[in-house]
């Protein structure tokens, strides 16, 4: 049948993440949550969106430091920060592609005593509520979940209504940027 989709611009999204890193001189940007399976096609957006990020910002893309996961949990993402931190030339910024995987990869540095932000920057996505209370706050994407709501249940309610047979529609909702403790900005030494 016909689906409505409404999604963010995850490319745009991922590219911002990666143009607020390197801003503040970034320049080992890694990724936790990329996924083998084909199935998992936002992870694949966002990973474009990443490599089109460090073109735009002239950094070099390196495989070492793209981190897949195969679930989105907090284990997931420790395990992918621990390998990460073990690499011969570790990141100094990590872009993870949730929340909770930002969530687990900030344990792990805590553990490690790599300092965030000092050391090692942190955004996540999804903006959820256990992040504004992690030590530190955690950066992340934040989609506009109303927006999105509203738009899918207007979508809903004229399929309802007899727009069955109309074709298609693809929407755009907006996202930001939410800048909080784990990617603030380092100060000169």
């Amino acid at each position: 049948g016909l689906a409505d989709h409404v999604a963010i611009d995850n490319v745009a999204a991922a590219e911002d993440v990666v143009a607020h890193l390197a801003e503040q001189g970034r320049r080992r940007i890694a990724v936790i949550g990329a996924q083998r399976a084909a199935s998992s096609q936002t992870a694949h957006i966002r990973l474009t969106g990443f490599r089109q990020g460090l073109e735009r910002a002239g950094l070099a893309y390196d495989p070492a430091l793209i981190a897949e996961a195969s679930a989105f949990h907090r284990a997931d993402g420790a395990r992918a920060m621990a390998n990460l931190l073990a690499a011969p030339d570790p990141p100094d910024a990590v872009f993870a592609f949730n929340d909770l995987l930002a969530l687990g990869a900030l344990r792990t540095c805590y553990e490690r005593g790599v300092r965030v932000p000092d050391d090692m920057a942190i955004i996540g996505f999804d903006d959820i509520d256990d992040g504004r209370y992690s030590v530190p706050s955690l950066s992340t994407v934040s989609p506009d979940k109303t927006g999105i709501a509203k738009i899918a249940v207007a979508f809903l309610v004229s399929r309802l209504n007899g727009g069955a047979t109309t074709p298609a529609r693809q929407v755009v909702a907006q996202h930001r940027l939410v800048v909080r403790e784990s990617s603030a900005v380092r100060r000169p030494v």
